[in-house]
């Protein structure tokens, strides 16, 4: 049994299933004592990523190799323009002005997405904030979160917190609430996403997309190489970065800003035709053959011993970076077990540096809500 429970587990298959299904199902539960939110304070701190520059710019992309991290992006990749196709509009240049402050210097848009209950006090915004703050050198990256609001009071919401939330109206839907999982609101719920994201690729940004359930405790971006065109998180991995046989877990998704990436974006919200009754996870799953095949993408899975999640928890707290509250059903038991997630870290920190160094201190909890 590869991650999760050992004994009486579920089956790969059955797993990712499940880990899919969770990653936008959230029950609506706002604790009865909710304490006051705090808007988020922007610091002079700007965040760097240091570059040293190869002799040969034009060959630069094919001399990098696997290893070398996002982190090392030539600051001139910055100035791209928009596609020449991208269309004009009130609210596109709104989009545009928000994105270029949001943005990371080498061009990066870090995306997460809410609705009304998961923007609630004391739900998955304010602990998904709080993830940054208890970080390893990680609440830098607060004052470039660009937060998608997906109704009216999710986003007054976040504007009481942060200082880039956009609304993505959505004509005639409501999608504040709880939704059953795979009815038509719930399925629009999920896509509605897509096309801004292929807008932010169009407009010159490299785009990192993450859940709002997950913790971020170190900076992702060191397993994020320059190579791939798609560096996806997983549900399930089997060893080999390059294996189209990974499970891909589309809550934390990296797409590098190429005409190819757009041509994917396009195709995967199109496919939706092809399987009506599903999400754009199982859709990105049962499409990723065709769009490696059909654009020339290369592909990047995510090992879970860094970009982790609980259907196969990372067990190493010293190789962790995320972890996403996968394979578990319900906002309650995600919030429940996220909290103990910080609460283990938070006594990791304390443990001296030496100690930390040893790779032998692990999760603390038993007997949590969610699979692990």
């Amino acid at each position: 049994m590869i991650g999760g429970k050992g004994k009486g587990g579920l089956s790969p298959i059955s797993a990712f299933v499940l880990g899919a299904a969770s990653a936008t199902i959230f029950l609506v539960f706002i604790f009865s004592n909710q304490h006051t939110r705090q808007p988020l304070e922007i610091s002079s701190f700007k965040t760097k990523r240091q570059f040293t520059a190869p002799s040969d710019h034009a060959n630069f992309e094919n001399k990098v190799n696997n290893t070398s991290s996002i982190q090392a992006v030539n600051k001139r990749t910055s100035k791209k323009q928009p596609w020449p196709h991208a269309n004009q509009t009130s609210d596109d240049q709104h989009l545009q002005d928000m994105l270029r402050k949001a943005a990371l210097d080498d061009n990066t848009i870090i995306m997460t997405s809410v609705n009304e209950a998961w923007a609630a006090p004391n739900s998955l915004l304010d602990s998904f904030f709080e993830s940054f703050r208890v970080g390893e050198n990680m609440e830098r990256f607060l004052k470039h979160i660009f937060v998608v609001a997906l109704d009216a009071k999710a986003y007054q919401s976040c504007k009481s917190l942060h200082p880039y939330c956009y609304f993505l109206k959505q004509e005639g839907l409501d999608l504040s609430g709880e939704q059953s999982y795979m009815k038509n609101v719930y399925l629009d719920l999920v896509w509605s996403k897509l096309k801004l994201q292929q807008r932010i690729l169009e407009l010159g940004y490299n785009l990192l997309f993450t859940d709002v359930d997950i913790a971020w405790l170190r900076d992702p971006f060191e397993y994020i190489t320059l190579a791939p065109h798609i560096s996806t998180s997983s549900d399930f991995y089997f060893g080999n970065p390059d294996d189209l046989g990974n499970y891909p877990n589309t809550g934390f998704i990296y797409f590098k800003s190429c005409k190819k990436n757009i041509k994917v974006m396009d195709y995967w919200h199109k496919s939706r035709k092809r399987f009506p009754e599903n999400h754009d996870q199982f859709v990105f799953n049962e499409i990723k053959h065709e769009i490696v095949k059909k654009f020339g993408v290369r592909m990047k899975f995510l090992d879970t011993a860094h970009i982790s999640g609980f259907c196969q928890l990372g067990r190493d707290l010293s190789k962790i970076a995320t972890v996403h509250m996968t394979c578990c059903i319900g906002l309650e038991n995600k919030l429940f077990d996220l909290k103990r997630i910080l609460e283990d870290w938070r006594s990791y920190l304390a443990h001296p540096q030496w100690e930390r160094q040893l790779d032998k201190i692990k999760w603390r909890f038993e007997g949590g809500r969610c699979i692990h």
